[in-house]
């Protein structure tokens, strides 16, 4: 991941010219020309790093190779055993990594140290005045290492930061126990989720023949890491009768104890006594919430809700119904830090979506041409979710605290007060916004009287998300705020305000945006064949990497993009590089923007028709056949059926629909344009801020 960031007297380059940071203002930034003495020049921050011209000096650069699609990877370039070693390494260090950053007076720093590694200091001492040795004596006792090991690894951490600041991790990863990685005898046994096969829960070595590897790998998951609890000596038995009945050996007890002992306790814990053993394994942090946040990005909420209006096809007039909205605040400044607005229910790729948009420069002015820019971007420090379990999911976890690194935090079961801000958001979103706009359906049915919402209805899904924006943008941000100082009591001057004494957010470059977006996509393992990667009967396959052809039981790390089925990413062993691979079958034009809910559909469609085995490979006269002919049931239901249109909402390809019965049209009369449609609305928000 590319993060960059902006510093006293360190070098930009704006408009080709090399500039030096002579002083930082939230949000004025003052440059002045390297080696020259003309005037020195003052400009907004959000101008100067949105402006296709500028680059940072410490920008980290890696870029994506047009002709062969591949990109650069750290975590992802680790196996599991690996990883995890890297992560308790990096956990040693850290104190040490804060404390380095303390020193040179970086705010945030200090307000995490004090946060998270308090235990480290005796009472009332001054983590700025404290000296390194003596963190280490006392990271030492608490870790049960030798001072040598930490100072070892720090210095490897520091030896590769030096050179890219972003990859000191890589100077934690251990050569250790290669040799027996890589003997001939050794197998990789991957054990997936029992009921979400696409989740890895671990990784193990084990030097058995091919055809026990699959045995084991079945009994464990549907039989042993499950609620049931069945004791060892019964998961052995099951294995060896499986064994029987398939003709092998059965295995020695002895050696299913010491695989037994390889799977990592927490994901047997977890998996054999749910949520019994989420205490204590999992960081809720009691308290933190109501704790008022430091500095702008120190603690994000994040939360879904299904939005109080129904929305019309933006084609053809018909209600759609109720689309879902995940909204994330930041709760220092109250700025909003990422929407996102769709049909799809709360989904791990929902939250995916959200952090990205969050992370990312919004370009609300070019977009939707806003008066003002939606300046809030960048990393949080820590991200709150509540107990949905799309906030449980596994790849959810590992984009905040690997691919972010960032702290994960999750809301105490049934403590509605540790989530506040963001529902006081969804609140106001309601209040000054959606309950003033045609197609409302309130807060509940007393409010709602009997006003028909489905008759009034007005707006179209990318309407709302339009009006939304430029509410956040233009009013929002800049309206007075009971929650906050009266010194700063809007959104957007709490937010400078704050930038003075946090320094300017982390970010990503525009440039390295794509980049960015691959980091946050879910990973899993897949052999390379002589058919190429084969997902949910899909074929992705180039000759150019032959070489990757294997047995089975070899398998590759691979990422996807769950909103566009026509590609994947695959690494090769030994290199830290993704390629990308396109899909052969069905053909890459017939798929290409596909998403996987659509073809999903269409595949379950062919197979209650009876022209597809559950096993088959699509070829493209059936897919573009299966879409005509959804085309026509999709037309006979969507006169009545408002779950099909959601449907279709959420179906990257659309399908025209001509037969609407008349109730359902909207007549010219009654059909406002869109420019009238956005006055109304300015003179809702208007109107609200004046009762307000």
């Amino acid at each position: 991941m590319n993060i960059s960031e902006l510093k006293l007297n360190g070098e930009v380059n704006y408009y080709g010219m090399t500039y030096i940071i002579l002083a930082i203002d939230p949000p004025i930034i003052t440059l002045k020309r390297k080696n020259n003495s003309g005037d020195a020049i003052s400009i907004n921050y959000f101008e100067l790093i949105t402006n296709p011209s500028f680059h940072a000096e410490k920008s980290i650069k890696k870029s994506i190779e047009k002709d062969n699609n591949i990109y650069l990877s750290i975590l992802d370039s680790l196996d599991e055993k690996k990883r995890e070693e890297v992560s308790k390494r990096l956990k040693i260090i850290r104190p040490l990594l804060v404390l380095e950053k303390l020193k040179q007076n970086h705010y945030p720093s200090y307000v995490e140290f004090l946060e998270n590694y308090n235990d480290l200091l005796n009472e009332n001492e001054n983590p700025g005045k404290i000296k390194q040795e003596i963190i280490i004596k006392r990271i030492a006792i608490k870790y049960s290492v030798s001072d040598r090991t930490i100072k070892r690894y720090l210095s490897n951490y520091r030896k590769v930061a030096h050179e890219n600041p972003s990859l000191g991790d890589e100077g934690l990863i251990s050569n250790a126990g290669t040799g027996y990685k890589f003997r001939n005898d050794n197998k990789t046994l991957i054990i997936n989720h029992p009921k979400h096969p696409e989740m890895i829960l671990d990784q193990i070595q084990i030097r058995l023949s091919d055809e026990y590897i699959p045995i084991i790998k079945e009994v464990i998951e549907s039989d042993y890491l499950t609620l049931h609890r069945k004791s060892k000596a019964k998961i052995i038995d099951l294995i060896n009768i499986k064994c029987s009945m398939n003709g092998v050996p059965p295995i020695k007890s002895e050696t299913m104890y010491k695989i037994f002992e390889r799977i990592s306790p927490k994901v047997v814990e977890r998996m054999r006594f749910g949520t019994k053993s989420i205490n204590k394994y999992e960081e809720v942090n009691r308290g933190f919430a109501n704790n008022e946040a430091l500095y702008p990005l120190h603690l994000v909420e994040i939360d879904h809700t299904r939005m109080d209006i129904e929305v019309i096809d933006e084609k053809n007039g018909a209600i759609t119904g109720r689309p879902w909205i995940t909204l994330g605040i930041d709760v220092y400044s109250r700025m909003v830090w990422c929407m996102y607005i769709s049909f799809e229910p709360p989904s791990a790729n929902r939250v995916r979506k959200a952090i990205q948009q969050g992370a990312l420069f919004k370009n609300t002015k070019e977009q939707y041409g806003t008066f003002n820019d939606w300046e809030i971007f960048g990393i949080p420090h820590n991200i709150q979710f509540d107990n949905g379990p799309e906030f449980h999911n596994l790849a959810i976890k590992r984009l905040v605290n690997e691919t972010l690194k960032s702290n994960i935090r999750f809301r105490p079961i049934a403590t509605p007060r540790y989530g506040g801000t963001i529902e006081r958001l969804i609140g106001t979103f309601n209040t000054q916004v959606l309950h003033n706009l045609q197609g409302t359906t309130k807060s509940n049915i007393f409010h709602k009287g009997e006003y028909d919402s489905s008759e009034n209805a007005l707006l179209t899904i990318g309407n709302i998300r339009e009006i939304l924006t430029k509410y956040i943008t233009d009013i929002y941000h800049f309206q007075k705020h009971t929650g906050l100082p009266l010194d700063c009591n809007s959104p957007m001057a709490r937010f400078h305000e704050g930038l003075k004494k946090s320094g300017l957010p982390d970010f990503i470059e525009t440039e390295d945006e794509e980049l960015f977006k691959i980091s946050l996509l879910p990973t899993l393992y897949k052999p390379y064949t002589r058919d190429g990667v084969r997902i949910d009967n899909r074929i992705y396959k180039d000759n150019s990497l032959s070489h990757l052809i294997d047995k089975r039981e070899v398998k590759y790390r691979v990422k996807y993009d769950i909103d566009d089925i026509s590609y994947i990413y695959i690494k090769p062993p030994n290199e830290d590089n993704f390629v990308r691979v396109n899909i052969v079958n069905p053909p890459y034009e017939t798929v290409q923007g596909m998403n996987a809910y659509t073809y999903t559909l269409l595949l379950k469609f062919l197979r209650d028709r009876g022209e597809l085995k559950r096993n088959k490979i699509t070829t493209d006269d059936q897919i573009i056949q299966a879409k005509a002919a959804l085309q026509k049931d999709i037309e006979k239901m969507y006169k009545t059926n408002r779950r099909t249109r959601q449907q279709l909402e959420r179906m990257e390809w659309n399908v025209e629909v001509t037969n609407i019965s008349k109730k359902e049209k909207i007549s010219k009369d009654n059909k406002l344009t869109y420019e009238q449609l956005m006055a109304n609305a300015v003179k809702i928000f208007n109107e609200s801020s004046e009762e307000n």
